[in-house]
């Protein structure tokens, strides 16, 4: 990526990453401390984007482009940095539990697991990439909280940090740590229990201030087209009497959790068989088995019950998902096994270690095939022409009405349930619908637009801005009605007269 550019498969979400932030930046150029409405995409129709999606990694989009570097380079930077934190991050929950080298080895497994390869070179993941990297501190930080009260704190730090980065990924960590913690009333005091657990309630209250509007606020928008992405939960989940059938298909996510599952079970054989009398690696072994065992249910379809009885959980679109976590178990296992391996005899050690170090090469030969597959912007060759261009679209002109959105946060139309119709490209900023009027823009910002109106006769005014309940409208100084025209966007209906300040201010 460093060296071809960013990959130009468009036909997942880093079109949309790439756009928002360069919106994003746009508007806190302009002074907006948080923009949660991207006023020029959708062709200038705007879209409440970040009052859904969380905010985190388009600051840091932000800071970097502020800093200097284009539009790629700081997608790249940031890519970059998710896969070096996903390995220091898990160095960090390693070094003590398992010594350095063991640590040091399951870095390395995790940031080359193929889950993160799909996300970075497939999916274009940028926020759950993030996540990715935040998982090995949240379970560092949980156990460092049994030993230390002042632990807690970081804890609450984190699950902000986590809120504000990528919303699926918060749903189903949540629910994995929740039951994860929990098991610790096996050995640990229950109110020690109970107080890490309000630690992470004390995290996500420091979220509310974007958690809350995109729970409130949802019902204003599409939101609900989200389940039937791609055919929703019930598409995405594994039927594992049909995994190499799905590989066969080209489903990637099914190869990529077969490829982790026979590593795990790869690591479960050389722990119980070479490893049985250090019941310490055993047990640890036993934990980790259970732990890939549980997310293995709930990403087959026998868990499929679960997913179809709750409407939050089918938000999560992809059952699978939950490979981000898989991963990390993953990771944490083969250090576990490493560190019992290094613990043999010389020659058991020296065989051993070949399986290890095949389980990483096999790994890196994934992730490198991955790294290569898609043709990349500073070596586009055969790409995409319709691709090509808009991806130059976005990093060359991204503020001139040319960029669309996601459908799921176009408002809905009044006393509908379905989505207002895609927006138009090239539609004039105010238009008259009815009557006769002329109209004169004085000013026209992402938060603030303000023109004058002359009319003849009773007329309805059309602005291409797409109607939400945060906008007023106020006419000669004084509020006035705002109503959603047929297209989903804002309609002023105004009498014969002279309007000198019509002033639309989110």
């Amino acid at each position: 990526m460093i060296r071809y550019g960013l990959n130009l498969n468009f036909n997942v979400d880093i079109k949309w990453h790439l756009t928002w932030i360069q919106h994003f930046s746009q508007q806190l150029s302009e002074g907006i401390l948080y923009p949660r409405w991207l006023a020029g995409t959708n062709y200038g129709y705007g879209s409440p984007t970040f009052v859904f999606y969380p905010p985190l990694a388009y600051y840091l989009g932000y800071f970097l482009k502020l800093s200097g570097f284009n539009i790629q380079d700081t997608a790249i930077i940031l890519f970059s940095s998710a896969l070096f934190l996903s390995g220091l991050t898990f160095y960090i929950y390693g070094r003590n539990k398992w010594r350095r080298i063991p640590a040091l080895a399951g870095a390395l497994v995790y940031m080359t697991s193929p889950y993160i390869a799909h996300d970075i070179y497939y999916r274009g993941g940028l926020s759950s990439i993030f996540v990715q990297a935040l998982i090995p501190l949240l379970w560092w930080l949980t156990e460092q909280s049994f030993s230390g009260k002042k632990w807690r704190l970081g804890l609450a730090i984190c699950w902000t940090i986590i809120a504000l980065t990528h919303t699926p990924s918060l749903l189903l960590c949540a629910i994995v740590w929740l039951f994860y913690t929990l098991f610790f009333l096996l050995n640990k005091p229950w109110k020690a229990v109970v107080e890490i657990i309000l630690s992470a309630g004390v995290g996500l209250g420091m979220a509310s201030f974007y958690l809350l509007p995109a729970i409130l606020e949802k019902r204003f928008v599409n939101i609900e087209v989200m389940k039937q992405v791609a055919g929703g939960v019930k598409y995405n989940i594994f039927n594992l009497t049909q995994l190499f059938s799905l590989i066969q298909n080209n489903h990637e996510a099914a190869y990529i959790f077969l490829h982790q599952f026979l590593a795990i079970a790869v690591l479960i054989i050389i722990a119980f068989v070479f490893c049985r009398r250090q019941s310490p690696i055993l047990q640890e072994t036993c934990h980790w088995s259970i732990f890939a065992l549980t997310l293995t249910f709930f990403m087959s379809s026998w868990s499929g019950f679960i997913w179809q009885a709750s409407p939050t959980l089918q938000m999560v679109q992809f059952p699978w998902r939950l490979l981000q976590i898989f991963s990390f178990v993953g990771a944490a296992l083969y250090a576990t096994v490493f560190s019992g391996i290094l613990k043999l005899r010389l020659r058991s050690r020296f065989l051993l270690s070949l399986v290890i170090v095949g389980i990483l090469l096999m790994n890196f030969r994934y992730f490198y095939q991955r790294s290569t597959e898609y043709i990349a912007l500073r070596n586009p060759g055969k790409a995409n022409v319709e691709h090509l261009q808009y991806t130059k679209t976005i990093m060359n002109d991204p503020y001139t009405g040319k960029l669309i959105d996601v459908k799921e946060y176009r408002p809905l139309l009044k006393n509908a349930s379905s989505s207002p119709p895609v927006p138009l490209i090239g539609q004039p900023k105010i238009s008259v619908v009815t009557g006769q009027a002329t109209i004169n823009i004085q000013q026209w910002q992402s938060y603030n637009r303000v023109f004058s109106v002359t009319t003849e006769k009773p007329s309805n005014i059309r602005v291409r801005t797409y109607y939400y309940p945060a906008w007023r409208i106020y006419v000669n100084q004084k509020p006035y009605a705002l109503s959603m025209a047929n297209d989903g966007t804002i309609e002023l209906k105004l009498n014969p007269g002279e309007y000198r300040k019509v002033l639309l201010v989110l």
